[in-house]
């Protein structure tokens, strides 16, 4: 069988470059794609060189494939050289095993032996690009739901008035004695409305621990979300610190 060096090359190339985008992927790290370029052209490297090294077997293998995953880790550490290394082999062998029994090829050296080349860079090709598209659908899905979160609400009392970014969660449960959903804002904002009617305490459990938090009445909010607008009237604000991308949370009901 004529094997030629641009296939071989291609081939490899493609499936550790498959390889290395997997590795991150699975471990939720952010692909770099120059570290899995130079992974991938070791391997293809490697790929031309081994059958004059056929001999040596695992005891120059191992290390290349060491050498492999130290790439795509670079300064993350050595638990997160372990990790890598750990899922760039489990898909190098069930990678592997799925097209040569699918393709009926063998593993020849632990290399997939196939009459066709190309084959595998093409089937490489095709998986990274399933998985980089669903990937990037799922990133859009994600980063728009995350917007609708994020809107515009305006507190008004009498004739003072300040704007501000507001934050739908549906983690905020908290009520006052009618039953009724307490917002939560930044206490530095509400300078600006002037006197506000107080409204005693409330004790909150957050990540940080509990807390207690002092309730002001706050005559109206308006809160401007997709073109439409909703009003609420003589609302319980628990005052907090909030972070600077947004200044009062309100319940999703």
């Amino acid at each position: 069988m004529v094997v030629y060096v641009e296939t071989v090359i291609i081939d490899n190339f493609c499936f550790d470059f498959l390889l290395g985008y997997l590795t991150y992927f699975i471990t939720k790290q952010k692909p770099r794609y120059m570290p899995i370029v130079t992974s991938a052209i070791v391997g293809s490297i490697f790929a031309l060189i081994f059958p004059l090294l056929r001999d040596l077997g695992l005891l120059i293998k191992i290390p290349m494939l060491l050498l492999c995953t130290a790439l795509l880790t670079m300064k993350k550490g050595v638990r997160g050289y372990l990790i890598n290394t750990f899922f760039y082999s489990v898909f190098s062998f069930l990678l592997s095993g799925i097209i040569t029994f699918l393709l009926g090829g063998k593993m020849d050296g632990g290399f997939i032996d196939l009459k066709w080349g190309g084959v595998v860079g093409a089937l490489s090709l095709g998986a990274l690009l399933l998985i980089y598209s669903v990937r990037q659908i799922v990133g859009w899905m994600h980063e728009k739901k995350q917007k609708q979160r994020f809107v515009t609400a305006e507190l008004i009392n009498g004739g003072n008035r300040v704007k501000l970014s507001a934050l739908y969660d549906s983690g905020n449960l908290l009520t006052d004695e009618n039953g009724e959903g307490v917002v939560v804002t930044d206490k530095k904002y509400l300078l600006a409305l002037g006197k506000l009617s107080e409204h005693g305490e409330m004790r909150v459990n957050t990540a940080s621990g509990s807390k207690v938090l002092k309730l002001v009445k706050i005559p109206e909010i308006r809160i401007y979300s997709d073109g439409g607008e909703n009003i609420l009237f003589n609302v319980t604000a628990a005052l907090s610190d909030l972070p600077k991308e947004y200044a009062l949370i309100v319940p999703c009901e």
